[in-house]
């Protein structure tokens, strides 16, 4: 079977290697505070498990097939217009999907990444606050 721990973590892994200015986690709660990601750091990153399903399959002597979806949400705040909040995460989602498509294999934790769905989110803190959300869905293959 697949062990999640290790997709999530070969994400994290090379998000790490790319994206230094980044705040960048894997599996902690999401983030609701926009001074994460602001300012000096150019957005926050989550990586979270996702739904996996087995099926039968058979190829030689491979006896199934995983279709897994880990995500990654990426977040980026303005505290001056919601236009500078979506630059940063268009800008933070672009470097993202850059990493991610350069890493077919998540770092050699799956055998292929078949494409990705987006969702967005605008996270509405009050006055002055524009805090945005990229959900990204990756859809990966994985035999054994």
């Amino acid at each position: 079977m697949i062990n999640i721990k290790t997709i999530t973590q070969g994400i994290e892994t090379v998000l790490n290697a790319n994206l230094t200015k980044y705040i960048i986690t894997r599996n902690a709660e999401r983030n609701e505070d926009p001074s994460l990601a602001s300012g000096s750091t150019l957005g926050w990153i989550g990586i979270y498990r996702g739904p996996v399903d087995y099926e039968a399959h058979s190829i030689g002597s491979t006896p199934w097939m995983a279709t897994i979806e880990p995500v990654v949400e990426v977040q980026a705040a303005s505290f001056s217009s919601p236009e500078d909040a979506e630059d940063r995460l268009q800008d933070a989602e672009k470097a993202v999907l850059d990493v991610l498509t350069a890493n077919k294999t998540l770092n050699n934790t799956v055998d292929m990444t078949n494409g990705y769905s987006i969702d967005y989110e605008y996270n509405y803190q009050g006055k002055e606050v524009y805090f945005h959300s990229a959900i990204i869905t990756i859809k990966a293959e994985a035999r054994a």
